[in-house]
């Protein structure tokens, strides 16, 4: 009753009685156990074989050894982790892909679209700033832009420029407008976009809205009074959205001054 327990382990029923008799009685020849046990010398081997595979005996020549059960089952059960947790991770990789492929369909059926249509990551700010270039150019008849002190200006000066000869409506809130701001400013009006500074409270987003249909925006988030992170730039199409932004956008400057 005892060695059948081994079944429990993969061994079968000729392995198990080819381990037994060895742990009775001890180092035997092959053709010995076959002859013992009434079982065909092929048989015998080939369930030596995988006794010796799984670390339960081990060969002497011509003759076999039991290891001790301790020895075999905890190198048994060690390989069986290992194997496991090669599994998991595999599976776990299968997951992740399969929740990567599924989830945005499924989304797509309870929602009416897809994600990346909702919105779509920009992998730090300056891919954000390259992202705001291109659809700066695609400007055909406003550009609103809601900014600290706007320090990155002249990165998107030529571009601001352009969409003005093109006749773009464009309008820039500052959230500061003194020190370096203030020069900005001057420039920016010189050649005709509309500027103002915001009197209401501090703003923790950041954003650029092109024709009322492109959106690029990023929301600070204070950690302490030293120090602040910002969510990962996005981008988006999305109509909801971009007139959400759009109409906070046309609060605050009506609520605000020209410098």
């Amino acid at each position: 009753m005892v060695f059948s327990g081994l079944k429990a382990i993969g061994l079968d029923e000729t392995e198990i009685k080819v381990y037994q008799y060895l742990v009775e009685r001890g180092e035997e020849r092959a053709e010995w156990i076959a002859r013992e046990l009434n079982i065909s010398s092929e048989e015998v081997k080939a369930a030596l074989y995988e006794l010796e595979a799984v670390g339960a005996v081990q060969l002497k020549g011509e003759s076999v050894a039991p290891n001790s059960p301790k020895s075999f089952l905890q190198r048994y059960l060690k390989k069986q982790e290992v194997e496991c947790d090669l599994k998991i991770s595999e599976l776990r990789a299968a997951v992740n892909r399969l929740q990567t492929e599924l989830e945005p369909l499924y989304a797509e059926k309870r929602l009416g679209m897809r994600m990346e249509e909702l919105l779509q990551v920009i992998d730090g700010l300056p891919a954000m700033e390259l992202e705001t270039v291109k659809i700066l150019s695609r400007a055909r008849s406003e550009i609103c832009i809601l900014a600290e002190q706007f320090s990155w200006y002249d990165k998107v000066r030529e571009e601001l420029l352009s969409a003005r000869e093109r006749g773009v409506w464009v309008r820039v809130l500052l959230l500061v407008g003194e020190g370096d701001a203030a020069k900005r400013i001057r420039e920016m009006v010189q050649h005709g976009i509309e500027v103002r500074v915001s009197g209401c409270e501090w703003r923790s987003t950041r954003f650029t809205i092109v024709d009322s249909r492109e959106l690029i925006f990023l929301i600070w988030a204070r950690k302490s009074s030293n120090s602040r992170i910002y969510h990962r730039p996005s981008y988006t199409k999305n109509p909801g959205l971009v007139s959400v932004f759009h109409d906070s956008f046309e609060w605050i400057w009506e609520k605000s001054r020209p410098p």
